[in-house]
């Protein structure tokens, strides 16, 4: 198997809406247990995102629009960190940000001293998207012989074909989404290997238009489910029983409409 990796290595700081990028979010009112938050920078909590995705399609959308609310329901003013996603869940350990918001597994090597990882808002299974044109085509990653799919660096997608693809296939991978989805318009790639997205009680969420189809679901690891988290500072004093409030009691993503009432 041959890797080609187009990696690119971005980290800027920026203050930025999750939704553009101007001007700063209205905070909302204090929830009872941010009264105990101590952040990096008193009333402001610093929150790394990888872009300012506003399709609601995007999962990176999702995610900043959640993070958003999250800082709105504690009170805080939010600061917007934009980095690149390989070894963002460092970050919050390192003292860089108060939380990681960019849509990560809760995987045992993605542990890093000085950040927690929250309780999980939804989870995904592995699959490949490919053009709805070629859905006669393929149906695993087997049938990509002598065909190039590509995944981004870092996340569990990549870590996946490097697991799976068998020999001849090429594995692409790219820094970011639109890089990759870039080559994959241009005809550069047969199948991007991302996933399919799931709420915490199990409905789709809905992420491709009908020019995509996925196919080859899977779980990374079989029988265990794959759960996204916030990974939180561990020196943001109280602020990880907030966001794991947070999470429990606001259902993601915030687009759809709660499960009908059993």
């Amino acid at each position: 198997m041959r890797l080609i990796v187009r990696a690119r290595v971005m980290l800027c700081v920026a203050l930025v809406s999750a939704w553009g990028c101007g001007g700063s979010t209205p905070t909302g009112t204090a929830t009872p247990e941010a009264t105990a938050i101590q952040t990096l920078q008193p009333g402001v909590i610093r929150i790394a995102i990888t872009g300012n995705a506003t399709d609601t399609l995007d999962p990176e959308a999702w995610m900043n629009r959640y993070a958003e609310r999250l800082a709105a329901d504690l009170g805080l003013r939010p600061e917007w960190a934009v980095v690149s996603f390989d070894k963002s869940w460092a970050l919050a350990g390192k003292g860089e940000v108060d939380v990681v918001a960019t849509n990560l597994a809760s995987f045992p090597d993605r542990v890093s001293e000085g950040g927690t990882f929250s309780r999980p808002f939804l989870y995904e299974q592995r699959a490949l998207r490919i053009r709805s044109a070629d859905r006669s085509r393929y149906t695993t990653i087997a049938d990509f012989h002598g065909q190039r799919v590509g995944a981004v660096t870092g996340m569990a997608a990549l870590r996946d074909l490097l697991q799976r693809a068998p020999e001849g296939v090429t594995v692409v991978a790219a820094g970011t989404f639109p890089e990759l989805y870039a080559m994959f318009d241009k005809g550069e790639l047969q199948a991007v290997a991302q996933a399919e997205y799931f709420t915490l009680d199990g409905r789709v969420i809905p992420s491709y238009t009908s020019a995509l189809a996925l196919i080859d679901h899977h779980d990374l690891n079989p029988g265990q489910r794959e759960e996204s988290v916030f990974v939180v500072r561990d020196a943001s004093t109280g602020l990880l029983d907030a966001v794991n409030a947070f999470v429990q009691r606001t259902p993601f993503p915030l687009h759809l409409p709660p499960p009908p009432a059993r």
